[in-house]
């Protein structure tokens, strides 16, 4: 009889992140050696994609139409969603939690009180990320607090994972003293692959041929730091080179963050989208603004489908990039210098083909989901057959 794995995420359709999609690529390659089921929020919108999962049983979390960070709403603190949560987790063998919000430290709290195998995978620290939102007053009290109950409840798992190693030794220093494994993210490199003519897929996104495209691909937020990508394309742009540029950005956000985007009239704002490859392929040159990241799936793809990056020193992203090899990187909140390497890029088609060429070996020789997922399953079925 295989074991009972249950997956809890804070994330999940039709909010497509790089949670989701490594959660995608865990099931695809682990579902004949468990049986998995899902506890996720019940975000409103389109499902449909969930049906073709290989899952035993997807359990919905209500959430609150009040309480929303970064576009992605908090669960309600429901009996009733307390109820499902502990159910869920009564029923399981394994908890292979994906967070860092109110449901995964629920969902930790069970699964501890329950005596569980559980396991922690952590896309992005809560302490980084959720003191973007709050007023600089309020930063550090808040920053520490988040930190303290996020570390009390790691080392009530079983075993962290981490997607790099720069990332245990932080958690290390601390405090956190249950293992903590490294398991990189992956790419799927036969998805998103190089072009040679973008015309066509610039057509397919509503733009002129033989203009200048500046992507990016994730969330409008504050935390990924989009304005300072829009302030740096204002500064292309002059009455004379308008049409030689376009911002392309594929993602969503709340309305008071993508107001801007919307209203520019040299700018294409998709909302989430299954099809990212295809809007990788009209870009010329990827952003990666972010002021905090673990690894940055979004960033992998793109170098994946060949395209120059340039991008903040922030997690794991300053060790895979290296500086003119594979792409660049730029100071947080400078848009003047972000201009300048753009302008740079555009100017030396020669640069933009030595970097694109050589962030598509990095991914290709480095980032697998084969190897990552196996080691992952491995240290899963190891604990629960100990």
């Amino acid at each position: 009889m295989k074991p009972k794995l249950l997956l809890v995420a804070d994330t999940y359709y039709p909010k497509v992140d790089g949670t989701l999609i490594f959660m995608e690529e865990f099931i695809k390659r682990t579902h004949r050696q468990v049986d998995i089921s899902l506890l996720v929020p019940n975000f409103p919108g389109r499902k449909s994609k969930s049906k073709s999962l290989p899952v035993e049983n997807v359990r919905y979390v209500e959430v609150s139409k009040r309480i929303t960070l970064s576009e992605y709403p908090s669960i309600k603190l429901s009996f009733k969603n307390l109820r499902s949560i502990q159910q869920e987790i009564k029923k399981a063998d394994i908890v292979f939690i994906q967070g860092p919000a109110l449901l995964s430290y629920l969902s930790i709290y069970y699964a501890h009180k329950y005596s569980k195998k559980t396991f922690f995978y952590l896309h992005v620290l809560s302490w980084d990320l959720f003191s973007t939102f709050l007023p600089p007053l309020l930063n550090k009290l808040f920053r520490n607090i988040i930190r303290k109950v996020s570390i009390k409840l790691y080392n009530r798992c079983s075993e962290i994972l981490v997607p790099y190693r720069g990332l245990k030794d932080e958690l290390t220093h601390e405090k956190v003293h249950v293992p903590i494994g490294v398991a990189k993210l992956g790419v799927d490199i036969q998805r998103f692959l190089p072009v040679v003519h973008k015309d066509t897929y610039k057509e397919r996104a509503g733009i002129a041929k033989n203009t200048f495209v500046i992507g990016y691909v994730g969330r409008v937020s504050k935390e990924k730091n989009v304005g300072v990508l829009l302030s740096a394309f204002t500064k292309l742009i002059s009455p004379q080179s308008m049409n030689k540029f376009h911002l392309l950005i594929v993602g969503d956000g709340p309305r008071d963050q993508t107001k801007e985007f919307r209203e520019n009239g040299h700018c294409t704002i998709t909302g989430f989208v299954d099809n990212v490859q295809e809007y990788l392929k009209a870009m010329d040159v990827f952003v990666m603004p972010s002021l905090t990241e673990t690894t940055s799936l979004a960033t992998l793809e793109a170098m994946s489908t060949g395209l120059p990056v340039i991008a903040t020193k922030v997690g794991f992203i300053q060790k895979y990039i290296a500086k003119n090899h594979n792409g660049m990187f730029f100071p947080k909140n400078s848009p003047t210098m972000l201009a300048m390497k753009i302008e740079k890029l555009r100017k030396d088609p020669e640069l933009r083909t030595k970097l694109g060429r050589n962030a598509r070996n990095t991914v290709a020789y480095s980032f697998s989901w084969e190897r990552s997922i196996n080691k992952i399953k491995r240290l899963l079925l190891e604990e629960y057959y100990r």
